[in-house]
């Protein structure tokens, strides 16, 4: 319920005649025997509608880890969960994991819509009514749905593999050859994403979420969102404003969300705001160089606790590499500007397992976090994540390998040994952590089988007898003329482009931040 994704969905759908959207999710872990015991279908909260009932089941899909979830669910509804197995209902899926490659999860789902939902529910939906009011079965339904250029429907097209490596891919049956994710570029004519359906039953539970600004222009290699969600676009100050003021009254905390939210460019008028409403106001995300004294106290008078800051690599070289566009003097003079504003914590994210990395590239992250402990040394809590990097789609990493678990481990107990006597906190993800998050994010739809196996009997098991396949597909990079599981959706980055751009982080060479409208070099303008 946290997530505005969900919640922005939640909102477009029900904001169409004759659409009603309700809400279900999985039972927690310990429930789940009570509905094994009795039988239970799963039901929407809103009405107890059994899932089964409905015209649509529609997910969203933010993380890879969610996958083993909607086999799940659907067996808890009644529904058979391969779309080859079903007639009804229809089974869709959205959200960021699914648009940058939904093929691991092509046998369960009917149609993808992919891209972002404003401006792009609407003719789904409508779609959907004139196929029930024509009284059209599923495969009818399905080429119609076909006709949007924002829908996949997976089992449109064929594939032929060897080994790791996909041979060749062809549309069937008449299907579109390249599906075209939703873009919406004007964002202001949508409502803003935000906390529609307020709880303080969820994850953030004090806080009403708003999207300020969604992308952000700054190019690093790593980061899926960052492309993903280009051009970056900023929402009109007034409309925010709005969004925040009815977000203070309904809890008095607002968490304003975006890809890049502390270059927003009113951030500064949203905290003056905040704090004129008597209100808290936080940020999803702190972009180190933007920092200034005024920004800093702004931050501090709203109700700020923590300083959220991702330098991501302890070295200038990793640095350059991942195109962070940040120098270790502009680090340490932003932690500087924080311990003289009278903040005592800090959290600083970094990525170990980056393409190009040594073992002295690692131990920068330790003797860059002593630096800042320095800082920080009267009464100051600092706490490190440290997090494998794990190769995404539509990024220019996507070529790249895994790093080897041992590797990542090492360079993880290397870290967290310097900082031993330091007092920092340090919370990791292991590489075997990451290692099924790795081969999920590139995998293609054979990975059906090992989700399936994955939501009843666990990941270990699941494993069995997939061992050599899934560790080649992890630690294979791939090459520039490959197929790619995802090469069908076009998000409006070229492909080309983020070759490029794989070369030049190869070679620590940095790309300057986009400047929309005005640069044609990644095509998405």
């Amino acid at each position: 319920m946290a997530n505005l994704g969900f919640q922005a969905v939640y909102g477009l759908l029900n904001g169409i005649d004759n659409c009603v959207c309700e809400r279900a999710f999985l039972p927690e872990r310990e429930d789940l025997p009570e509905y094994e015991r009795t039988g239970s279908s799963l039901f929407s909260l809103e009405s107890q509608t059994p899932l089964r009932e409905f015209d649509l089941i529609a997910f969203s899909v933010p993380f890879e880890d969610d996958y083993f979830n909607i086999p799940s669910i659907l067996r808890l509804a009644g529904i058979a969960p391969r779309s080859a197995d079903r007639s009804g209902p229809l089974v869709m899926a959205g959200g960021v994991a699914v648009g940058l490659n939904p093929e691991p999860l092509s046998d369960f789902i009917d149609f993808f819509m992919l891209g972002d939902a404003e401006g792009a529910a609407g003719p789904v939906i409508e779609s959907l009514m004139e196929c029930r009011s024509n009284g059209l079965g599923k495969q009818e339904s399905l080429k119609a749905l076909d006709s949007i250029d924002w829908v996949y429907v997976p089992s449109f097209y064929a594939f032929e593999y060897d080994g790791i490596h996909i041979k060749s891919m062809s549309a069937i049956d008449g299907a579109k050859k390249v599906v075209r994710a939703s873009k919406a570029r004007d964002l202001d004519k949508y409502p803003v994403p935000q906390s529609f359906v307020y709880t303080p039953r969820t994850e953030l539970p004090d806080t009403y979420c708003v999207e300020a600004e969604r992308g952000c222009p700054r190019g690093c290699r790593f980061c899926a969102a960052g492309f993903l969600y280009l051009p970056p676009r900023m929402r009109d100050e007034k409309k925010v404003l709005e969004a925040v003021s009815a977000g203070l009254k309904r809890s008095g905390k607002v968490g304003l969300v975006g890809t890049a939210v502390s270059e927003y460019p009113a951030i500064k008028e949203v905290l003056k705001h905040g704090i004129d409403e008597g209100g808290t106001i936080t940020l999803s995300s702190l972009r180190l160089d933007e920092l200034d004294h005024e920004f800093l106290a702004l931050l501090k008078e709203a109700g700020y606790r923590t300083i959220t800051l991702a330098p991501e690599a302890g070295s200038s070289r990793m640095r350059d590499i991942v195109n962070k566009g940040i120098t270790e003097e502009e680090v340490m003079e932003s932690v500087r500007l924080i311990a003289e504003a009278g903040f005592t914590r800090l959290k600083l994210y970094f990525l170990v397992g980056l393409p190009c990395e040594t073992d002295e590239d690692a131990l920068g992250i330790s003797e860059l976090t002593k630096k800042i402990r320095e800082v920080f040394r009267k009464g100051g809590e600092i706490m490190l994540s440290v997090n494998p990097f794990v190769p995404k789609p539509f990024t220019p990493f996507q070529w790249h390998r895994f790093e080897d678990a041992a590797v990542v481990d090492r360079r993880l107990k290397l870290i967290k040994k310097e900082l031993a006597k330091t007092g920092v906190k340090v919370m990791e993800m292991s590489a075997k952590e990451a290692y099924m998050q790795a081969f999920l994010a590139r995998a293609d739809r054979r990975a059906a089988e090992i989700i399936e196996k994955a939501s009843m009997h666990g990941w270990k098991k699941a494993m069995k007898g997939m061992e050599a396949f899934i560790e080649e597909s992890v630690y294979s990079g791939r090459g520039k003329e490959e197929i790619l599981p995802w090469d069908i959706i076009d998000h409006g980055v070229k492909k080309g482009y983020f070759w490029k751009e794989f070369q030049k982080g190869l070679e620590g060479r940095q790309t300057p931040p986009c400047d929309v409208g005005s640069c044609v070099r990644c095509g998405v303008c």
